[in-house]
């Protein structure tokens, strides 16, 4: 059932073995798809029962008359109550703040930390996408500890995330939520027939500085690029950009790390390329240098790697 499922969409088994291993966003989308339906639950079985397909369909159906944001998220919550035993939703407005929680209907309910995260991202996604916006995001607090792939939350929930928090939680500006928006249902059947994709990936998403620095490391990853660099390229001083790295949990070279690896383990698995050349496009004086710090990231050499991940093609 696995290997069926990794097949379709096109992910080598192998990768399962790999702690730090990436797939591409089309492959997540495909692997998400087959798990839904090959379940029948459009969250993955990661709640008490399951959500039948076309849940998200009717969830939308019943958003898309909403005046505003905030009576959005009011229907949002009240929907997801009728589905969830473990859980239950809860809105709130404190301090200019709109916030949605995860609370337990009974104490020591099991955490799922992907559940926790896919619901938060669902109704960030589904608000952003209702505006025609990235609606920003003030904070996400998780109850669950702080996982060893913190670096990728900044292009699912750019802005402050925190962990081991009491309840899982995400939170808005009340004046953006008091925004109001005009949607029609023929987008709505583009929205829905890119889901998961449409709603996990924001399309309008250009506000982390994770992100931006990202962008700009892509361009020019074969350099040999500075923090100072960087400040310079993006008009603003290195202290601000340490603040707004701190703000998302990270730092330069954590970032700069994080996108080479990702470069290093797609091309690995999808391409030819030499362990030299590689090493020489992802700005290391030497190929010694990218084994080594490869070798850090995954645990194992750039040849291992490759070896394991096309073991089973």
């Amino acid at each position: 059932m696995t290997a069926q499922v990794l097949a379709s969409a096109a992910i080598p088994q192998s990768l399962l073995n790999q702690p730090d291993a990436r797939i591409t966003r089309q492959q997540y989308v495909a692997l998400y798809r087959t798990v839904a339906a090959s379940l029948d639950d459009e969250m993955l079985g990661l709640w008490s029962r399951p959500i039948r397909g076309g849940t998200l369909k009717y969830l939308m159906l019943s958003l898309l008359d909403a005046p505003t944001v905030l009576v959005a998220f009011n229907r949002f919550v009240r929907f997801w109550n009728l589905l969830l035993d473990d859980y239950r939703l809860h809105i709130s407005t404190k301090n200019d703040l709109v916030r949605l929680a995860l609370v337990e209907r009974m104490p020591g309910t099991q955490v799922t930390p992907l559940g926790h995260e896919l619901m938060m991202k669902l109704a960030h996604g589904i608000a952003s996408w209702l505006l025609g916006r990235e609606l920003a995001l003030q904070r996400v607090e998780f109850s669950f500890a702080r996982p060893r792939y913190v670096e990728d939350y900044a292009f699912l929930f750019p802005g402050a995330v925190q962990f081991d928090s009491g309840m899982t939680s995400i939170h808005f500006s009340y004046q953006d939520c008091a925004e109001p928006f005009k949607r029609e249902k023929h987008e709505l059947w583009a929205f829905l027939n890119a889901a998961p994709g449409a709603w996990t990936f924001s399309v309008f998403h250009h506000g982390s500085i994770v992100a931006k620095t990202r962008e700009h490391l892509e361009r020019n990853i074969a350099q040999p690029l500075t923090i100072q660099a960087l400040a310079q390229a993006l008009h603003t001083s290195v202290r601000t950009l340490n603040r707004r790295f701190a703000e998302e949990g990270t730092h330069f070279q954590q970032v700069k790390d994080g996108l080479r690896r990702d470069i290093a383990v797609d091309r690995l698995t999808n391409s030819n390329t030499s362990v030299a050349v590689l090493a020489f496009d992802l700005g290391f004086s030497d190929a010694t240098g990218f084994c080594r710090a490869f070798k850090h990231w995954t645990g194992s050499s750039p040849t291992d790697y490759r070896k394991d991940t096309r073991r089973d093609e």
